[in-house]
C-alpha cells in the first residue's frame, strides 16, 4: 500500500501532522508518522491522539546535533525501507529530507523560520515542494539553493491549519487576575545560541511583577527550563508538562512570546500579545502591522506591559475583533497539501 510519510519534529510538526493523516487515509493512503525523544513531544502526542515512531533523540551542542542527526538518519532508513513511500512531508526534517532525496521520493517542506539557517540549509536544497507563508520573501529561499518553481506561498500562517479546526478549551486557573502568561524562547535552538538556561527575560519580568499587579504562569520548553523558573520566579505559577498550550493561551488575559508559534496563536485567538523573540522576523512584522502583536525589547517591556495593564478591556475587546477578522481572511496551508496530494 502506497505511503505518505510525515516526520515530525516538534509538537506544531505534530498538530500539522494530525490533519496530514487525515488527508492522507482519505485519499487511500497508508500514514506513517515518526518523531524523536524531545521535550514536550511525546504529552503531545497523547494529547492529539497520535501514535508516532520516536526515533533518535534531539541534540543540545553542535556535536550532539551532528551525532544524534546521523543515527537518526540511519534508524529512520532501516524503517522507510520497509514501506512504499510515494509522499515525504515535513517541516524542514534534515532526516527526512535527505532520504527523500536520496531515493528520488517527491518531498513536501512547510517552513516558516528561513532565520533558522542551519536547518535550512540542511533542507531547502533538497526539497521538491516548499510551502511558506507569503509573508516571508521568497529571496530568503531561494538563497539558500532553492528552485524557485518548487516554492508554493500562500497568504496565512502555519498555525491558521489547526486554528480553523479546533476551538481550545480554556482550562480553570485558580490565580488572581489579570493572568499573564509567558512562553520563554528556544535557549537550545541553533539559531540562538542562547547562554541562558530560563531566559534572557528573566530579570525583567522579575522586575515587572515587583512593580505591576498581575499573576505569571510560564510554560516552559524543556526539563532544564522549568527547573531555573522555578528557582528564579518562585512567585510564578510553572506549568508542568502535559499542558495543551491552546488551553492555557485561552485562560490568561495577556501573552508574552519569546518564540514563533504560540505567538502566533494567542495572536490570531485575539489575546494582547507581546513578541519577546531577541530578533524581529517576517512574519512577526506582518503581524504588527495588522495590529495583532506589540514587539517588545529589554528597554521598552515593563513600559509597554504597563500600558496594556492600564487598559486591560480596551486591549483584549480589540484583539479579539481584529483576530477574528484578520483568522477568516488567511490561507490555510493544508488546502494546498490536499491539493500536491494525488
Amino acid at each position: 500500500m502506497q505511503t505518505i510519510w510525515f516526520d515530525a519534529l516538534t509538537p506544531k510538526h505534530l498538530r500539522i501532522a494530525k490533519y496530514v493523516k487525515e488527508i492522507a487515509e482519505r485519499k487511500g493512503y497508508y500514514f506513517l508518522l515518526t518523531s524523536r525523544q524531545y521535550d514536550e513531544l511525546s504529552d503531545m502526542t497523547k494529547i492529539l491522539g497520535l501514535n508516532p515512531l520516536f526515533i533518535g533523540k534531539h541534540g543540545k551542542t553542535l556535536q550532539e546535533k551532528m551525532i544524534y542527526s546521523a543515527e537518526r538518519l540511519c534508524k529512520l532508513l532501516e524503517i522507510v525501507e520497509n514501506y512504499d513511500i510515494k509522499y515525504i512531508i515535513c517541516h524542514a526534517s534534515p532526516e527526512a529530507t535527505r532520504i527523500g532525496f536520496g531515493f528520488g521520493i517527491e518531498t513536501i517542506n512547510i517552513n516558516d523560520s528561513p532565520h533558522a539557517e542551519a536547518v535550512a540549509r540542511l533542507t531547502i536544497p533538497l526539497t521538491s515542494r516548499l510551502l511558506s507563508s507569503a509573508f516571508i520573501p521568497e529571496k530568503e529561499w531561494l538563497k539558500y539553493g532553492l528552485k524557485k518553481s518548487a516554492l508554493i506561498k500562500y497568504k496565512g500562517l502555519e498555525v491558521v491549519s489547526w486554528l480553523k479546526r479546533e476551538r481550545p478549551i480554556s482550562v480553570e486557573l485558580d490565580l488572581q487576575r489579570p493572568v499573564v502568561l509567558f512562553r520563554p524562547e528556544e535557549v537550545k535552538a541553533s539559531y540562538l545560541n542562547s547562554k541562558f538556561e530560563s531566559s534572557y527575560l528573566t530579570p525583567l519580568i522579575r522586575k515587572a511583577m515587583q512593580q505591576l499587579k498581575f499573576s505569571l504562569v510560564v510554560l516552559p520548553r524543556y526539563d532544564s527550563q522549568r527547573i531555573a523558573f522555578k528557582e528564579e520566579i518562585p512567585d510564578a505559577l510553572i506549568l508542568e508538562k502535559g499542558i495543551d498550550g491552546l488551553s492555557i493561551i485561552e485562560a490568561c488575559d495577556i501573552f508574552i512570546g519569546g518564540g514563533g508559534t504560540m505567538t502566533w496563536e494567542a495572536a490570531l485567538l485575539g489575546k494582547p500579545t507581546l513578541f519577546a523573540f531577541p530578533n524581529e522576523i517576517y512574519i512577526s512584522k506582518a503581524l504588527r502591522r495588522m495590529g495583532l502583536l506589540k514587539r517588545v525589547e529589554s528597554s521598552n517591556f515593563i513600559s509597554v506591559l504597563k500600558k496594556i495593564l492600564s487598559r486591560l478591556g480596551f486591549y483584549k475587546k480589540q484583539s479579539k475583533l481584529k483576530a477574528e477578522r484578520v483568522l477568516t481572511l488567511m490561507e490555510d496551508p493544508l488546502d494546498i497539501i490536499e491539493n500536491l496530494i494525488r
